[in-house]
């Protein structure tokens, strides 16, 4: 089995196991706004009690999936709902400084709060494919690196243009536990743990 193979496997693995959580620890929640998820990611009978914010413009939806155009960062809604939820994406939205309005839209929104990210210190980069180059300065990390040192690009083998509108568009500022902890004060830290090393966090309230 092929390394991207694997990972998909194992990745399967954990976002079951950690739905399976979800529902158990949220039960009672009726209401949830997602920030930044789309609706594969859901089951069919969740999709009526989901609001969903996306920057991406979605023509179609699910029935009964409220969809909401909009930067996560300043949602257009006032809430509050019974979960304000995430699932990987506070690293794509930018600086530190847009993290942070981030996780307060989540925190302002929900009553609850369930925002889960990648661990920055786990030594496999999980949007890149790669092992330890994301602990390198960022500005390293460039079109050669990004063909030759990752599985994304040596499996893909884009050109340079190709590659170049991947880095923009894909950027990325993984947050350690330190970190998500300042960004949700009062809120608990769930790790998830691959092989004993933590894999991702996941701060809750």
């Amino acid at each position: 089995m092929s390394f991207p193979r694997l990972y998909k496997v194992v990745g399967g693995y954990f976002r079951r196991r950690r739905h399976r959580w979800i529902e158990l620890e949220f039960n009672g929640c009726h209401s949830v706004v997602d920030l930044g998820g789309t609706p594969e990611s859901w089951p069919a009978a969740c999709l009526p009690r989901i609001t969903m914010v996306n920057i991406v413009e979605r023509k179609q939806v699910p029935e009964g999936l409220r969809y909401v155009q909009a930067d996560a960062c300043h949602v257009p809604l006032s809430g509050p709902f019974d979960l304000a939820y995430s699932n990987s994406v506070i690293e794509h939205v930018g600086s530190w400084e847009r993290q942070r309005e981030f996780a307060n839209e989540m925190l302002r929104l929900g009553r609850h709060v369930y925002c889960q990210t990648p661990n920055r210190w786990f030594p496999v980069e999980p949007h890149y494919l790669t092992a330890f180059l994301h602990w390198l300065p960022r500005h390293w990390f460039r079109y050669t690196a990004h063909r030759w040192l990752t599985l994304q690009g040596l499996t893909r083998r884009p050109w340079r243009s190709e590659s170049l509108k991947t880095l923009r568009s894909e950027s990325v500022r993984l947050l350690g536990k330190r970190e998500l902890q300042e960004l949700f004060p009062g809120c608990r830290i769930r790790v998830e743990r691959f092989l004993g090393w933590p894999k991702s966090y996941a701060a809750w309230r």
